[in-house]
């Protein structure tokens, strides 16, 4: 029973989750800095694996989408996070593996505009 128990526990913590970062050049990213970027940003995501990582076989993230869709035009400094929270892997234990949660972090420098479709009038 300790073995069977240390192998689900194994299972649920390492899982087969894959989350590919891609770009789409929608808003300019840069890895390096960017002397108007003055904002330091984080944008949190999560994506949802099930049976043991197995499905989907990887998620694809757009970072310059998920920098669009937090309102900002561009984002230099660039760095990802892909973590597991305690939370993640206790939910992946108890659901033996059938449920998996991944989250990342993009961290960077942004401007103050706005983009334009992100203003909002009332």
């Amino acid at each position: 029973m300790k073995i069977l128990s240390a192998l689900i526990l194994l299972v649920s913590i390492t899982g087969c989750t894959t989350i590919h970062f891609r770009s789409n050049n929608s808003v300019p990213l840069t890895f390096e800095g960017n002397p108007e970027h003055r904002r330091e940003v984080s944008i949190v995501g999560h994506q949802d694996f099930y049976f043991w990582g197995l499905e989907p076989e990887y998620h694809e993230v757009f970072i310059d989408e998920e920098v669009r869709k937090a309102g900002y035009d561009g984002m230099s400094k660039l760095i990802i996070y892909e973590h597991k929270n305690p939370q993640d892997i206790l939910i992946s234990f108890l659901t033996l593996g059938f449920y998996m949660p991944r989250g990342y972090t993009i961290t960077g420098f942004a401007s103050d505009n706005v983009l334009p479709e992100e203003i909002t009038t009332h």
